[in-house]
């Protein structure tokens, strides 16, 4: 009988698995058979999410490794949308290389194999899936807005708003969950930390977005812009906040 895997053998399966999956993103803009290539890259895509499942025992949504091979695969998933339909073909030149780009993210972490004892709870899972399929829907958005500002075609701002409709719902079902798992771990529902209040301005600056568009002086490239601007304040409020980071804050192992 085979033992158990060792470390080393484990961390060189898991970067060839997510190696896979951009190698099929970037193959699709041959453009012959660009839907089946790119479905063959988001299978890999999810075997990885699953091998890392597999190996650690449970869900992997509990560290910035694991919850961004989640976000790039949710990513490709959305994009795969826009990928069926003709009218946005041209998008794909700029579309497929981010996503592949966003499938390589993760291998910038070390993995952590193990929970942290507030962790364990249905709240926290629930708000890191909705945060992290927040955070793939603004990434869509922002590459249909970018080459929308580039067409100035009035379908890439519609389709735009309409994606990032979905993040920011998203968003708030993320922000729900959260606040009921930090009042378990925490008992409260809110800390006046630098992590809580930019969660909150990048929520309130999505719905600016959402509204804004509405103005008839908003409409077309400055919506398309601003809609983009959502997707980096939503980067900013993760990547940006937390120990060592632009701004402080307490640190958090997500």
């Amino acid at each position: 009988m085979c033992g158990p895997i060792s470390e080393d053998t484990r961390e060189l399966l898991e970067v060839i698995t997510l190696l896979i999956p951009p190698v099929f993103y970037i193959l699709a803009l041959e453009g012959k058979k660009t839907r089946f290539l790119y479905t063959v890259g988001l299978v890999f895509h999810l075997g990885a999410f699953v091998l890392r499942g597999v190996l650690l025992g449970w869900v992997p949504l509990t560290e910035k490794h694991d919850n961004l091979i989640f976000m790039s695969f949710v990513t490709a998933l959305v994009y795969y949308y826009y990928l069926r339909k003709e009218e946005f073909e041209g998008m794909h030149i700029i579309g497929l290389p981010m996503v592949g780009i966003l499938s390589l993210l993760p291998l910038g972490y070390r993995t952590l194999n193990s929970v942290g004892p507030f962790i364990g709870t249905i709240w926290f899972y629930l708000h890191i899936f909705f945060f992290f399929s927040a955070m793939a829907f603004f990434f869509v958005s922002a590459i249909v807005g970018v080459f929308g500002i580039y067409t100035g075609k009035p379908l890439y701002e519609r389709h735009q708003y309409q994606t990032g409709l979905y993040g920011w719902a998203m968003l708030s079902f993320s922000m729900l969950f959260g606040s009921i798992w930090f009042y378990l771990a925490y008992g409260t529902y809110w800390l006046w930390t630098s992590k809580e209040l930019w969660s909150t301005i990048t929520w309130f600056f999505v719905g600016l977005y959402l509204h804004a568009r509405m103005l008839r002086f908003m409409q077309g490239r400055p919506a398309m812009a601003l809609g983009v601007m959502c997707l980096m304040a939503i980067l900013f409020t993760y990547f940006g906040i937390g120990p060592g980071k632009i701004i402080q804050s307490p640190p958090t192992q997500f």
